[in-house]
């Protein structure tokens, strides 16, 4: 019988590929901020990735800083945050930070 040894094969391989070691994977992109706390005219921002090089685009208006991310995030990754100093043109004063990936204020850690 031909037929059920066919599938015990078949089975036999779906296994051994369902137990392979996955490929880490890197992906480079725009990033939320996890936190942010204000400096004056420069601001510290956290990102929810580890070691992964990131960048910063701000622009400013009269009202509000918009800070957008790009870093890169792996997985695995290591069980960090990556933070970065953040220079304004003019100090923050009332002007309300945005994050440019979610378009909301990001939660402070002012402490």
């Amino acid at each position: 019988m031909m037929l059920p040894r066919a599938i015990l094969l078949v089975g036999s391989l779906l296994v051994l590929a369902g137990c392979a070691a996955s490929e880490p994977t890197e992906v480079r992109g725009p990033v939320p901020i996890v936190g942010w706390s204000n400096g004056g005219d420069v601001q510290i921002v956290d990102i929810d990735t580890c070691n992964g090089d990131p960048v910063a685009e701000v622009v400013e208006t009269d009202t509000t800083v918009t800070i957008t991310v790009t870093s890169t995030k792996r997985d695995p990754g290591d069980a960090c945050l990556d933070n970065l100093e953040v220079e304004l043109d003019s100090d923050l004063g009332d002007r309300h930070v945005i994050d440019g990936v979610t378009g909301e204020e990001p939660p402070g850690i002012e402490g």
